[in-house]
């Protein structure tokens, strides 16, 4: 019995160390940006969805202005408000970089925007720093932000 516990407590403590580790190491990659003025491609692994340069299941549907580019900027800002560990990182340009940190582990993913005034949709893009698969994290958290953006205002 003594020697299960003891087994299992080393198997507990490996697990954590294992998530603690890829959570700092989630804290040291370079912030995205745009490739050739777009938004970059996902990865091969499920744990990224994008609006532009993405196929199959990692497509998400890109956000409509709201009016013009100001109230659509303040309507994007007042979604993003509303989910918790998430900031707002550089505002450049037609580009928005923001972080999102997982509550346990506090892992940090990467959430992108690019205006696109010509077609009035807000490209985006949300990814993993690191992992293989997210469980639908980056998923959950796309819809989340579309449901508030459109819930803004209202």
């Amino acid at each position: 019995m003594k020697t299960v516990l003891l087994v299992v407590l080393a198997l507990v403590l490996v697990v954590a160390a294992v998530f603690a580790t890829r959570s700092y190491l989630s804290r040291g990659d370079a912030p995205p940006g745009l490739e050739d003025g777009r938004l970059r491609a996902c990865p091969a692994s499920p744990n990224c969805v994008a609006s532009e340069s993405a196929s199959g299941e990692a497509v998400v549907a890109a956000l409509a202005y709201r009016g013009d580019r100001a109230a659509t900027e303040g309507a994007l800002v007042a979604a993003l408000a509303t989910l918790p560990r998430t900031a707002i990182q550089r505002r450049q340009g037609d580009y928005w970089h923001v972080t999102s940190t997982s509550a346990l582990f506090r892992f940090i993913d990467d959430v992108e925007f690019r205006f696109d005034d010509g077609a009035g949709l807000v490209q985006l893009r949300s990814a993993s720093r690191v992992g293989y698969s997210d469980f639908g994290a980056n998923r959950k958290r796309v819809e989340a932000i579309r449901a508030a953006y459109l819930a803004a205002g209202d």
